[in-house]
């Protein structure tokens, strides 16, 4: 593809060599350009031959669209950087639930593979009826 377009860019500048070189005599003619505006006095250039006049548009033709390519490449270079920064802050979020998610996963297998009883108590309770025989044989023995 490359070297079709530089075939391609070789072919028009023979064209416009060949171009110029055929009409020689009708793009030496010389040329005034005038602006005549009502608030302004009007103006003329010097006398130009009309070869510089088609030179000069393609020259300043060339710039324009090199300014315009420019713009489009730097507007396309900031969307890049924006869309690349949004996909790495959304992978950071991903990695943060995926974070989250297994470990409310090793939170709940382990709660369900190890049984909690917050009702039973941690120690057995002495019962009322024995408390009081043991005072009474702790009382027989004393007396």
């Amino acid at each position: 593809m490359r070297y079709l377009k530089a075939l391609v860019l070789a072919i028009l500048i023979f064209l416009a060599l060949v171009f110029f070189f055929q009409n020689q005599t009708a793009l030496s003619q010389q040329l005034e350009l005038s602006l005549n505006l009502f608030f302004i006095p009007p103006m003329k250039s010097i006398p130009l031959p009309f070869y510089f006049l088609v030179i000069a548009a393609f020259f300043v033709g060339a710039l324009l669209s090199l300014a315009l390519l420019f713009w489009d490449r730097c507007n396309t270079s900031a969307k890049l950087v924006k869309s690349r920064w949004r996909i790495t802050s959304l992978e950071k979020e991903l990695a943060k639930l995926k974070k989250d998610i297994t470990g409310e996963s090793a939170s709940v297998k382990s709660s369900f593979f190890h049984r909690k009883d917050k009702a039973a108590p941690a120690a057995p309770a002495i019962p009322a009826a024995d408390a009081p025989a043991a005072k009474d044989s702790g009382d027989a023995a004393n007396a």
